[in-house]
């Protein structure tokens, strides 16, 4: 063994642990990690499931379509008319609460008080991915429309 191996040898081993680490925060958060192998690179769900991501992949994410921008801000637009009432933010924050309350908790983050873990408040979708919420905003002016018929 030369003396860098003996030096940085640690470094194999925070490594591993810190890939440890997020497959742990993936399986509490109800969310994804995406990491390298020799295959290429890989999406692995909190349930245990490896998604091989497409060879399409731009700046380490899936290219997704330009048309679901538009389709989501109309959904948006659609459902906020109805409850003009309300600012921007209120209605994010109620769509998402809806949205985690019908799958099981997406999102839902836990904090530390009194040393002891308790449900937030907060929600946390950075991972969803969009034809998820497109899907969901869809339900929502649906039945908005049903309920105002």
């Amino acid at each position: 063994m030369t003396d860098s191996e003996r030096k940085f040898g640690w470094v194999d081993d925070w490594a591993k642990m810190t890939g440890e680490r997020a497959r742990i925060d993936a399986k509490v958060h109800k969310t994804a990690i995406v990491y390298n192998t020799k295959m290429g690179k890989v999406k692995e769900f909190y349930d245990g499931t490896i998604q091989r991501m497409d060879s399409g992949e731009s700046k380490g994410g899936i290219m997704r379509e330009k048309e679901r921008i538009n389709r989501i801000m109309s959904l948006l637009q659609r459902i906020w008319e109805q409850q003009s009432e309300m600012r921007f933010n209120q209605i994010i924050s109620n769509l998402q609460h809806m949205y985690s309350s019908q799958n099981e908790g997406y999102g839902q983050r836990m904090l530390i008080e009194n040393g002891e873990e308790v449900k937030s408040s907060y929600l946390d979708f950075f991972y969803l991915e969009d034809d998820k919420w497109e899907e969901f905003l869809q339900r929502m002016v649906d039945s908005q429309e049903r309920d105002y018929k």
